[in-house]
Protein backbone atom coordinates (compact mmCIF):
# COMPACT_ATOMS: atom_id res chain seq x y z
CA UNK A 1 0.00 0.00 0.00
CA UNK A 2 1.95 3.01 -1.20
CA UNK A 3 1.17 6.26 0.26
CA UNK A 4 1.69 9.29 -2.09
CA UNK A 5 4.47 11.87 -0.93
CA UNK A 6 3.17 14.74 1.45
CA UNK A 7 1.68 17.34 -0.51
CA UNK A 8 2.10 21.61 0.68
CA UNK A 9 -1.37 22.05 3.21
CA UNK A 10 -3.85 24.67 1.96
CA UNK A 11 -3.09 28.23 3.77
CA UNK A 12 -4.82 28.70 7.04
CA UNK A 13 -7.83 31.21 6.53
CA UNK A 14 -6.99 34.44 8.56
CA UNK A 15 -10.02 36.28 8.45
CA UNK A 16 -11.09 38.30 10.85
CA UNK A 17 -14.64 37.05 10.51
CA UNK A 18 -15.44 33.24 8.66
CA UNK A 19 -18.13 30.57 8.86
CA UNK A 20 -17.29 27.27 9.30
CA UNK A 21 -19.51 23.93 8.37
CA UNK A 22 -19.19 20.95 11.23
CA UNK A 23 -19.99 18.08 10.33
CA UNK A 24 -22.39 15.53 11.82
CA UNK A 25 -21.28 17.60 14.77
CA UNK A 26 -22.41 15.74 18.71
CA UNK A 27 -21.02 16.17 21.89
CA UNK A 28 -17.61 17.20 21.54
CA UNK A 29 -18.29 18.76 17.96
CA UNK A 30 -20.76 21.15 19.36
CA UNK A 31 -18.14 22.66 21.58
CA UNK A 32 -16.25 24.36 17.95
CA UNK A 33 -19.81 26.88 18.06
CA UNK A 34 -19.04 28.73 21.05
CA UNK A 35 -15.29 28.06 20.57
CA UNK A 36 -15.35 29.81 16.96
CA UNK A 37 -17.84 32.45 18.05
CA UNK A 38 -15.10 34.08 20.35
CA UNK A 39 -13.51 34.62 16.94
CA UNK A 40 -16.14 36.33 15.29
CA UNK A 41 -16.86 33.01 13.67
CA UNK A 42 -20.11 31.78 12.70
CA UNK A 43 -20.86 27.48 12.74
CA UNK A 44 -23.10 25.25 9.93
CA UNK A 45 -24.05 22.09 11.32
CA UNK A 46 -24.02 19.52 8.22
CA UNK A 47 -25.81 16.64 9.13
CA UNK A 48 -27.34 13.50 7.49
CA UNK A 49 -30.99 12.93 7.79
CA UNK A 50 -31.78 10.61 10.55
CA UNK A 51 -29.12 12.80 12.47
CA UNK A 52 -30.66 16.32 12.71
CA UNK A 53 -29.11 18.75 15.82
CA UNK A 54 -31.30 20.64 17.91
CA UNK A 55 -32.53 23.79 17.27
CA UNK A 56 -30.98 25.60 20.13
CA UNK A 57 -27.20 24.27 19.09
CA UNK A 58 -26.52 27.49 18.05
CA UNK A 59 -25.97 27.30 14.72
CA UNK A 60 -26.04 29.90 12.04
CA UNK A 61 -27.96 26.88 9.78
CA UNK A 62 -28.11 23.40 9.53
CA UNK A 63 -27.59 21.46 6.12
CA UNK A 64 -28.47 18.01 5.61
CA UNK A 65 -26.23 16.01 3.72
CA UNK A 66 -28.40 13.67 1.13
CA UNK A 67 -25.45 11.86 -0.38
CA UNK A 68 -24.33 14.51 -3.30
CA UNK A 69 -21.15 15.67 -2.23
CA UNK A 70 -21.97 18.02 -5.61
CA UNK A 71 -24.98 19.43 -3.57
CA UNK A 72 -23.73 19.39 -0.51
CA UNK A 73 -20.52 21.19 -1.54
CA UNK A 74 -22.28 23.83 -3.73
CA UNK A 75 -24.58 24.69 -0.98
CA UNK A 76 -21.64 25.70 1.16
CA UNK A 77 -19.78 27.31 -1.08
CA UNK A 78 -23.06 29.92 -1.54
CA UNK A 79 -23.01 30.12 2.16
CA UNK A 80 -18.95 31.83 1.91
CA UNK A 81 -18.14 28.48 4.35
CA UNK A 82 -14.27 28.65 5.07
CA UNK A 83 -13.36 25.47 6.83
CA UNK A 84 -14.57 21.90 6.89
CA UNK A 85 -14.40 20.45 10.78
CA UNK A 86 -15.42 16.77 11.44
CA UNK A 87 -17.83 17.56 14.45
CA UNK A 88 -17.96 13.17 15.68
CA UNK A 89 -16.52 10.39 13.86
CA UNK A 90 -19.06 9.99 11.93
CA UNK A 91 -18.16 13.39 10.05
CA UNK A 92 -14.67 12.26 9.39
CA UNK A 93 -15.05 11.02 5.79
CA UNK A 94 -17.43 13.60 4.94
CA UNK A 95 -15.02 16.32 6.10
CA UNK A 96 -12.19 15.03 4.11
CA UNK A 97 -14.74 14.89 1.26
CA UNK A 98 -16.44 18.29 1.30
CA UNK A 99 -12.16 19.91 2.06
CA UNK A 100 -11.05 18.67 -0.82
CA UNK A 101 -13.70 19.82 -3.02
CA UNK A 102 -13.76 23.40 -1.99
CA UNK A 103 -10.62 23.55 -2.10
CA UNK A 104 -10.30 23.84 1.84
CA UNK A 105 -7.74 23.04 4.72
CA UNK A 106 -8.18 19.66 5.82
CA UNK A 107 -6.52 15.81 5.68
CA UNK A 108 -5.51 14.24 2.46
CA UNK A 109 -8.16 12.65 1.09
CA UNK A 110 -6.09 9.66 -0.25
CA UNK A 111 -5.10 8.17 3.42
CA UNK A 112 -8.52 8.83 4.41
CA UNK A 113 -9.70 5.24 4.72
CA UNK A 114 -6.03 4.28 5.81
CA UNK A 115 -6.17 6.61 8.52
CA UNK A 116 -10.15 5.02 9.89
CA UNK A 117 -8.63 1.63 9.66
CA UNK A 118 -6.43 0.34 12.70
CA UNK A 119 -5.21 -2.71 10.16
CA UNK A 120 -4.66 -0.07 7.00
CA UNK A 121 -2.84 2.24 9.10
CA UNK A 122 -0.52 -0.82 10.48
CA UNK A 123 0.37 -2.14 7.24
CA UNK A 124 1.18 1.66 6.00
CA UNK A 125 3.61 2.37 8.53
CA UNK A 126 5.06 -0.60 8.48
CA UNK A 127 5.82 0.00 4.61
CA UNK A 128 6.74 3.49 5.21
CA UNK A 129 9.73 2.13 7.40
CA UNK A 130 7.83 3.03 10.76
CA UNK A 131 7.02 1.20 13.83
CA UNK A 132 3.53 -0.53 13.76
CA UNK A 133 2.00 -3.86 14.96
CA UNK A 134 2.22 -6.66 12.37
CA UNK A 135 -1.41 -7.80 11.86
CA UNK A 136 -3.89 -9.20 9.65
CA UNK A 137 -7.27 -7.47 8.46
CA UNK A 138 -9.81 -10.11 7.21
CA UNK A 139 -13.28 -11.10 6.75
CA UNK A 140 -12.27 -14.72 6.93
CA UNK A 141 -11.28 -16.79 10.30
CA UNK A 142 -9.45 -19.36 8.44
CA UNK A 143 -6.99 -16.67 7.36
CA UNK A 144 -6.51 -15.52 10.22
CA UNK A 145 -5.88 -18.68 12.29
CA UNK A 146 -3.79 -19.33 9.44
CA UNK A 147 -1.42 -15.92 10.16
CA UNK A 148 -1.51 -16.54 13.59
CA UNK A 149 -0.10 -19.88 12.62
CA UNK A 150 2.61 -18.91 10.67
CA UNK A 151 3.86 -15.52 13.31
CA UNK A 152 4.03 -17.87 16.27
CA UNK A 153 3.24 -14.85 18.00
CA UNK A 154 2.55 -15.69 21.69
CA UNK A 155 0.27 -12.66 22.67
CA UNK A 156 -2.66 -11.37 19.81
CA UNK A 157 -5.25 -9.05 20.01
CA UNK A 158 -8.47 -8.83 18.05
CA UNK A 159 -10.10 -5.94 17.62
CA UNK A 160 -12.70 -3.77 14.88
CA UNK A 161 -11.12 -2.33 12.76
CA UNK A 162 -12.49 0.99 13.55
CA UNK A 163 -10.97 3.19 16.10
CA UNK A 164 -14.06 4.17 16.91
CA UNK A 165 -15.74 1.32 17.73
CA UNK A 166 -17.52 0.74 21.42
CA UNK A 167 -16.94 -2.99 21.32
CA UNK A 168 -13.90 -3.99 23.29
CA UNK A 169 -10.66 -5.93 21.65
CA UNK A 170 -9.75 -9.32 23.29
CA UNK A 171 -6.85 -11.03 24.24
CA UNK A 172 -5.76 -14.30 22.53
CA UNK A 173 -3.19 -16.89 23.35
CA UNK A 174 -4.38 -19.55 21.95
CA UNK A 175 -6.58 -20.93 18.18
CA UNK A 176 -9.64 -21.15 20.40
CA UNK A 177 -9.23 -17.85 22.27
CA UNK A 178 -9.18 -16.28 18.33
CA UNK A 179 -12.62 -18.65 17.35
CA UNK A 180 -14.48 -17.53 20.52
CA UNK A 181 -13.50 -14.07 20.10
CA UNK A 182 -14.51 -13.92 16.74
CA UNK A 183 -18.01 -15.00 16.98
CA UNK A 184 -18.36 -12.05 19.39
CA UNK A 185 -16.99 -9.42 17.78
CA UNK A 186 -17.58 -10.45 14.10
CA UNK A 187 -21.15 -8.77 13.07
CA UNK A 188 -21.84 -10.29 9.31
CA UNK A 189 -19.83 -12.94 7.25
CA UNK A 190 -18.45 -9.94 5.49
CA UNK A 191 -17.28 -7.77 8.11
CA UNK A 192 -13.16 -7.73 8.41
CA UNK A 193 -11.34 -7.81 11.82
CA UNK A 194 -8.03 -7.19 12.63
CA UNK A 195 -5.58 -9.60 14.62
CA UNK A 196 -2.30 -8.28 15.46
CA UNK A 197 0.42 -8.65 17.77
CA UNK A 198 0.00 -7.56 21.22
CA UNK A 199 2.67 -5.12 22.32
CA UNK A 200 3.13 -5.35 26.02
CA UNK A 201 3.88 -1.84 26.83
CA UNK A 202 3.55 1.38 28.66
CA UNK A 203 0.53 3.34 26.69
CA UNK A 204 -0.24 7.03 26.10
CA UNK A 205 -2.74 9.05 24.52
CA UNK A 206 -1.23 12.16 22.30
CA UNK A 207 -3.10 15.05 21.11
CA UNK A 208 -1.69 16.91 17.91
CA UNK A 209 -2.57 19.87 16.36
CA UNK A 210 -1.75 19.85 12.99
CA UNK A 211 -1.70 23.38 10.33
CA UNK A 212 0.52 24.95 7.61
CA UNK A 213 3.69 26.62 8.59
CA UNK A 214 4.98 29.82 6.61
CA UNK A 215 5.71 28.18 4.03
CA UNK A 216 2.44 26.38 3.66
CA UNK A 217 3.76 22.75 4.59
CA UNK A 218 1.86 20.95 7.10
CA UNK A 219 3.51 21.34 10.87
CA UNK A 220 2.36 19.42 13.54
CA UNK A 221 2.15 20.47 17.58
CA UNK A 222 2.03 18.02 20.17
CA UNK A 223 -0.39 19.34 22.72
CA UNK A 224 -0.37 17.05 25.48
CA UNK A 225 0.79 13.57 26.43
CA UNK A 226 -0.83 11.40 28.56
CA UNK A 227 0.47 8.32 30.45
CA UNK A 228 -2.26 5.76 31.34
CA UNK A 229 -2.39 3.27 33.27
CA UNK A 230 -5.22 0.27 32.05
CA UNK A 231 -6.79 -2.42 34.11
CA UNK A 232 -6.74 -6.21 32.82
CA UNK A 233 -9.91 -5.05 30.61
CA UNK A 234 -8.21 -2.60 29.17
CA UNK A 235 -9.99 0.47 30.96
CA UNK A 236 -8.21 3.31 31.02
CA UNK A 237 -7.92 3.81 35.03
CA UNK A 238 -5.47 6.61 35.42
CA UNK A 239 -3.94 8.71 33.21
CA UNK A 240 -1.15 11.25 33.86
CA UNK A 241 0.06 14.67 32.28
CA UNK A 242 3.60 13.91 31.27
CA UNK A 243 6.41 16.86 30.82
CA UNK A 244 7.34 17.17 27.65
CA UNK A 245 10.87 18.02 28.97
CA UNK A 246 12.21 14.33 29.00
CA UNK A 247 13.93 11.68 26.76
CA UNK A 248 10.79 9.86 26.15
CA UNK A 249 8.18 12.75 25.67
CA UNK A 250 10.80 13.37 23.02
CA UNK A 251 10.92 10.36 21.38
CA UNK A 252 7.22 9.54 21.60
CA UNK A 253 6.90 13.55 19.78
CA UNK A 254 9.09 12.70 17.13
CA UNK A 255 7.55 9.47 16.34
CA UNK A 256 3.95 10.66 16.19
CA UNK A 257 5.16 13.82 13.95
CA UNK A 258 6.49 11.02 11.46
CA UNK A 259 3.61 8.70 11.81
CA UNK A 260 0.49 11.92 11.14
CA UNK A 261 2.58 12.54 8.25
CA UNK A 262 2.66 9.01 6.63
CA UNK A 263 -1.36 9.25 7.10
CA UNK A 264 -1.79 12.25 5.59
CA UNK A 265 -2.95 14.18 8.56
CA UNK A 266 -2.67 17.72 7.49
CA UNK A 267 -4.83 19.89 9.50
CA UNK A 268 -6.59 20.18 12.33
CA UNK A 269 -7.18 17.85 15.57
CA UNK A 270 -5.81 14.26 16.17
CA UNK A 271 -5.12 12.04 19.08
CA UNK A 272 -3.39 9.41 19.21
CA UNK A 273 -2.40 6.32 21.26
CA UNK A 274 0.54 5.03 21.25
CA UNK A 275 2.23 2.18 22.69
CA UNK A 276 6.66 2.36 23.87
CA UNK A 277 8.41 -0.99 24.08
CA UNK A 278 11.76 -0.32 25.49
CA UNK A 279 13.44 -2.73 22.81
CA UNK A 280 11.29 -1.37 19.79
CA UNK A 281 9.83 2.15 20.30
CA UNK A 282 7.03 3.52 20.46
CA UNK A 283 4.17 2.44 17.85
CA UNK A 284 0.81 3.58 17.09
CA UNK A 285 -2.14 1.43 18.05
CA UNK A 286 -4.74 3.91 16.76
CA UNK A 287 -5.55 7.47 15.80
CA UNK A 288 -8.51 9.49 14.97
CA UNK A 289 -9.51 12.86 13.95
CA UNK A 290 -12.50 13.27 15.20
CA UNK A 291 -12.93 16.27 17.95
CA UNK A 292 -11.80 15.26 21.81
CA UNK A 293 -13.10 16.82 24.80
CA UNK A 294 -12.39 15.98 28.40
CA UNK A 295 -14.64 16.85 31.21
CA UNK A 296 -13.50 19.58 32.83
CA UNK A 297 -12.31 21.75 30.20
CA UNK A 298 -11.39 24.82 31.54
CA UNK A 299 -9.90 23.61 34.13
CA UNK A 300 -7.95 21.43 32.41
CA UNK A 301 -7.17 24.50 30.23
CA UNK A 302 -5.68 26.67 32.98
CA UNK A 303 -3.69 23.56 34.43
CA UNK A 304 -1.92 22.26 30.85
CA UNK A 305 -2.79 25.31 29.14
CA UNK A 306 -4.55 23.68 26.26
CA UNK A 307 -8.09 22.73 24.90
CA UNK A 308 -8.07 20.90 21.62
CA UNK A 309 -11.29 22.46 20.65
CA UNK A 310 -10.61 26.07 21.49
CA UNK A 311 -6.77 25.41 20.10
CA UNK A 312 -8.34 23.86 16.65
CA UNK A 313 -10.83 27.28 16.78
CA UNK A 314 -7.51 29.58 17.37
CA UNK A 315 -5.97 27.86 14.90
CA UNK A 316 -8.74 27.94 12.25
CA UNK A 317 -9.70 31.56 12.57
CA UNK A 318 -6.14 33.19 13.23
CA UNK A 319 -3.36 30.96 12.17
CA UNK A 320 -2.05 30.64 15.22
CA UNK A 321 -1.04 28.03 17.55
CA UNK A 322 -2.06 28.54 21.39
CA UNK A 323 1.05 29.41 23.27
CA UNK A 324 2.32 26.97 26.21
CA UNK A 325 1.69 28.32 29.53
CA UNK A 326 4.55 30.51 31.00
CA UNK A 327 4.60 28.52 34.57
CA UNK A 328 5.61 24.98 35.10
CA UNK A 329 3.16 22.46 34.45
CA UNK A 330 1.62 21.21 37.71
CA UNK A 331 1.04 17.55 38.23
CA UNK A 332 -2.31 16.80 36.75
CA UNK A 333 -3.93 13.45 37.01
CA UNK A 334 -7.64 11.90 35.78
CA UNK A 335 -8.71 9.19 37.98
CA UNK A 336 -11.40 6.52 36.58
CA UNK A 337 -13.87 5.68 39.48
CA UNK A 338 -14.55 1.33 38.48
CA UNK A 339 -17.10 0.14 40.19
CA UNK A 340 -16.29 -4.37 40.16
CA UNK A 341 -19.98 -4.98 40.77
CA UNK A 342 -23.75 -3.18 40.06
CA UNK A 343 -24.56 -0.87 42.87
CA UNK A 344 -25.22 2.81 43.58
CA UNK A 345 -22.72 5.64 45.15
CA UNK A 346 -22.19 5.83 48.84
CA UNK A 347 -23.16 9.83 49.60
CA UNK A 348 -21.00 9.93 52.63
CA UNK A 349 -17.63 8.09 50.65
CA UNK A 350 -18.27 9.81 47.57
CA UNK A 351 -17.96 13.23 49.60
CA UNK A 352 -14.71 12.13 50.80
CA UNK A 353 -13.28 11.55 47.58
CA UNK A 354 -14.63 14.42 46.11
CA UNK A 355 -13.44 17.14 48.87
CA UNK A 356 -9.30 15.74 48.70
CA UNK A 357 -7.33 18.68 48.53
CA UNK A 358 -6.24 17.75 45.40
CA UNK A 359 -9.29 17.23 43.59
CA UNK A 360 -9.70 19.75 41.44
CA UNK A 361 -12.95 18.49 39.16
CA UNK A 362 -14.77 15.79 38.67
CA UNK A 363 -17.70 14.74 36.06
CA UNK A 364 -21.43 15.01 37.12
CA UNK A 365 -21.14 12.84 40.29
CA UNK A 366 -24.25 12.48 42.52
CA UNK A 367 -25.09 10.03 46.12
CA UNK A 368 -27.07 7.40 45.51
CA UNK A 369 -27.04 6.95 41.60
CA UNK A 370 -26.62 3.76 39.80
CA UNK A 371 -23.24 2.11 39.09
CA UNK A 372 -22.32 -0.89 36.27
CA UNK A 373 -19.89 -3.34 36.78
CA UNK A 374 -17.40 -3.03 34.44
CA UNK A 375 -18.32 0.67 33.50
CA UNK A 376 -16.64 3.57 34.39
CA UNK A 377 -18.61 5.65 37.13
CA UNK A 378 -17.02 9.15 36.74
CA UNK A 379 -14.04 10.66 36.38
CA UNK A 380 -12.04 12.98 39.10
CA UNK A 381 -9.38 15.83 37.80
CA UNK A 382 -6.57 15.91 40.30
CA UNK A 383 -4.10 18.79 40.28
CA UNK A 384 -0.83 19.58 42.63
CA UNK A 385 2.46 20.73 42.55
CA UNK A 386 3.50 17.81 44.01
CA UNK A 387 2.93 14.51 42.51
CA UNK A 388 3.44 12.97 46.14
CA UNK A 389 0.40 14.45 47.29
CA UNK A 390 -1.41 13.28 44.02
CA UNK A 391 -0.58 10.05 44.62
CA UNK A 392 -1.70 9.69 48.15
CA UNK A 393 -5.34 11.01 47.55
CA UNK A 394 -5.22 8.64 44.79
CA UNK A 395 -4.47 5.89 47.05
CA UNK A 396 -7.75 7.38 49.48
CA UNK A 397 -9.89 6.76 46.42
CA UNK A 398 -9.44 3.41 45.28
CA UNK A 399 -9.52 2.66 49.04
CA UNK A 400 -13.16 4.44 49.34
CA UNK A 401 -14.02 2.12 46.26
CA UNK A 402 -12.99 -0.92 48.50
CA UNK A 403 -14.48 0.46 51.60
CA UNK A 404 -18.04 0.52 49.81
CA UNK A 405 -17.87 3.56 47.19
CA UNK A 406 -20.48 1.72 44.86
CA UNK A 407 -22.39 0.14 47.94
CA UNK A 408 -21.40 -1.90 50.79
CA UNK A 409 -18.06 -3.73 51.71
CA UNK A 410 -17.40 -6.82 50.38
Amino acid sequence: MALAAPLLAAASPAYRTGTAAVVAPADAGDRYVPALARHGWNSIAVTEPAHQPGDSAGYLQHITHRGSLRRTAAHLNRLGVQAVLAGSPAGTELADLLATRLNLPGNALDTADIRRDTGFTSAALLESGITAPRSIRTARLSNALEWAAFTQTAELVLQHPDPTHPRPFHFCRTADDIRVAWHRLQDSSTQPLVLREHLAGAQYRIHTLTGPDRAGASEHTITSIWSEIRTPEQQVSRADLLSRQGLLARALALYTMRALTALGVRYGPAHATVTFIPDRGPALLSLRTDPYADFATDTLRLATGHDPIRDTALLLATGRRPEAPHQPHAHVTKIALLPRRDGALDPALLRTITALPTVAATTALTGGAPVRAGQIAGWLLLIARDSRAINQDHQVVRAAENLGLYGSAA
